[in-house]
């Protein structure tokens, strides 16, 4: 059986092997301190059966083995920050991409306005707001650009894209935040006047059509104006929106068939 020894005696047998306290990076004191009130609650050291020495070299491979498992738990949670980040930033970029998705959906490409779909969905949403809460209704003025196959011919269609890009800025400096601006289709675009009536607004359509009388483009030295075609629709929260819609298309056609154009 294994002999205990008392605090003297190691501390004595400690201090002529220094090779013991430098393997243990410690004083003979200091380990002799640690003996009484840490490592003797073994029972393997009260039993007998284990001496200081086997209990000091147990304590320091539980030390290795602690520093080992917490290395390894802080390389897992650098890791897991690592994943985190990088689900973050993935999920990020798929945003973006639904956001870009979306705008195309809703957003002529070329022109910057909102497209047929999203005109006709915001035209329901503000009939139905007008009657919900018993509001006035609005006017629909849509136009068409007649000269895009003579400037298409003649010039190319970059020219054509010009024309709709200087048409599109000149719309969109006629409305309010409370109206809207769209391209219908190549040649057709149109706005939405919200609250208001064709009496309150004949003064601002007139207005505007002096404006857009004097849209032209200078391509190659030549000028070239707009030609467009206008229809006109009032409408109050009793119509629905498609009847509106139908209302203001028919009058452009009838207007495009018996040439009334404003020469931009």
């Amino acid at each position: 059986m294994v002999r205990n020894l008392s605090r003297e005696e190691f501390e004595k047998y400690v201090k002529i092997n220094p090779a013991i306290l430098k393997r243990f990076g410690t004083t003979a004191e200091k380990m002799a301190a640690f003996i009484p009130m840490e490592l003797t609650r073994e029972q393997d050291f009260i039993d007998g059966d284990k001496d200081i020495f086997d209990l000091l070299n147990g304590s320091q491979l539980k030390s290795a083995e602690l520093a080992e498992s917490i290395g390894s738990t802080l390389a897992l949670l650098k890791r897991s920050g690592q994943m985190l980040q990088q689900a973050e930033d993935k999920i990020l970029a798929q945003q973006e991409r639904l956001d870009t998705l979306e705008n195309i959906a809703y957003v002529d490409e070329e022109s910057g306005l909102l497209n047929r779909r999203a005109f006709i969905a915001q035209l329901k949403r503000e009939v139905a707001r007008a009657e919900r809460n018993k509001e006035e209704g609005g006017l629909i003025v849509m136009f068409n650009l007649e000269n895009t196959t003579k400037i298409r011919k003649n010039h190319g269609k970059d020219a054509v894209k010009t024309a709709v890009r200087l048409l599109a800025k000149a719309l969109q400096g006629e409305i309010r935040d409370c109206d809207y601006a769209a391209r219908l289709s190549d040649e057709e675009f149109v706005i939405l006047f919200t609250k208001t009536d064709m009496g309150r607004a004949l003064t601002r359509l007139q207005n505007m059509a002096l404006r857009l009388n004097k849209l032209s483009l200078l391509i190659d030295g030549e000028e070239i104006n707009l030609n467009l075609s206008l229809g006109l629709k009032s409408y109050n929260p009793s119509e629905s929106a498609e009847d509106i819609f139908a209302a203001v298309s028919g009058d452009l056609n009838r207007n495009r068939k018996t040439g009334k154009t404003t020469k931009a």
